[in-house]
């Protein structure tokens, strides 16, 4: 007689550089947890500041927490690599320091995985708070289920060529054999490495979904999304890279519709990034109807930020429209007034 299967074990990897101003509510919000993680591997990056002496008083006595300090600085993807080489957890979730999860995203995820096996990542909802961990919204992520839900391969794919993406990174709780199949995070993509690894991941494995926050993204500058944001030339020769990539690992999804329109997407991230000042660098690297319109409201609306952005995201991305009415406000119409921050 069988008994009843294992519950998957998962890792939390928390590559940290300089950042002991945040550090400590990260790790804390791990290690509270009712139903915490199997292992916890906070890989210092060569840090100059107190972080070292902080992360070993935080896990003083935690049997599941390890600190890794790097002989040289490897970036956050190095880092990343040296936290996989500790870990032997079924699952995974890469945490950034400045970042935090909430109560119950664990158990939560343990329950989702064990009720559909072989996935290849669980992710839920996110909060947005400001530098000082004040919560200032939610994040702005589609709402694609209304209950936990199962998203086999060919639903991620369809959900990718109409969304983008739905998934946060600071909840995403990947199979760990899965991100290897993917080959990794490529550290020449910066802050879109893991939105390539997460889309093929998808497309191969399918994924789960919970409509709850279980993580909390803060908002400060100099993120590792924003600098990838930051020089539209140098984000054009990432996705161009994230393109072939794509191709050769997602074949099934990185077809020309969709690699079109993951540039006009970023090109509009980078445009807000920017607060609109990226606007007309983008103009320059559009083509046809695009270029012209984005000109033209570059230079009848130089000063007024909001709009530029606006009209810049219409422009852009004029298929997101009515997906982001449906999946997002429709969604947070049920979503938000369940949700609520805690304490």
């Amino acid at each position: 007689m069988s008994g009843k299967p294992a519950a998957p074990t998962i890792a939390v990897i928390l590559p940290n550089r300089n950042d002991s101003r945040f550090i400590g509510r990260c790790i804390r919000s791990v290690l509270d947890q009712d139903e915490g993680p199997d292992q916890l591997i906070v890989v210092d990056d060569q840090s100059s500041d107190d972080s070292v002496a902080l992360i070993r008083s935080l896990i003083a006595g935690q049997s599941r927490a390890e600190l890794v300090q790097n002989p040289v600085n490897l970036g956050v993807y190095g880092a990343v690599e040296e936290g996989l080489k500790r870990s032997h957890s079924d699952y995974v979730l890469f945490l950034a320091a400045n970042d935090f999860v909430l109560p119950g995203i664990f158990a939560r995820a343990r329950e989702c995985i064990a009720r559909w096996p072989g996935i290849g990542y669980w992710s839920a909802l996110a909060w947005v708070v400001d530098e000082g961990g004040r919560p200032l919204r939610l994040h702005p992520s589609p709402v694609v289920a209304l209950r936990d839900a199962y998203l086999p391969p060919q639903r991620c794919i369809e959900l990718a060529n109409r969304v983008g993406n739905w998934f946060i990174g600071t909840t995403m709780i990947y199979r760990r054999d899965a991100v290897d199949a993917a080959g990794g995070f490529n550290p020449r993509y910066m802050g879109l490495a893991d939105h390539l690894t997460a889309l093929v991941v998808a497309s191969r494995c399918g994924a789960a979904f919970s409509p709850q926050p279980y993580g909390v993204i803060r908002q400060h500058a100099h993120s590792h999304l924003e600098k990838t944001l930051a020089e539209p030339q140098r984000l054009e020769t990432i996705l161009g890279g994230i393109a072939g990539d794509g191709a050769q690992a997602a074949p099934q999804l990185f077809g020309a519709a969709f690699i079109e329109r993951t540039v006009r997407r970023f090109r509009a991230a980078c445009v807000r990034a920017s607060g609109g000042a990226a606007l007309g660098e983008i103009a320059a690297l559009s083509r046809g109807g695009t270029r012209a319109a984005l000109r033209l409201i570059d230079r009848i609306s130089p000063r007024w930020r909001r709009t530029r952005m606006a009209l810049a995201f219409i422009v852009l991305r004029p298929f997101d429209l009515l997906p982001m009415l449906w999946y997002r406000i429709v969604g947070w119409v049920y979503v938000r007034p369940r949700a609520r921050w805690p304490g």
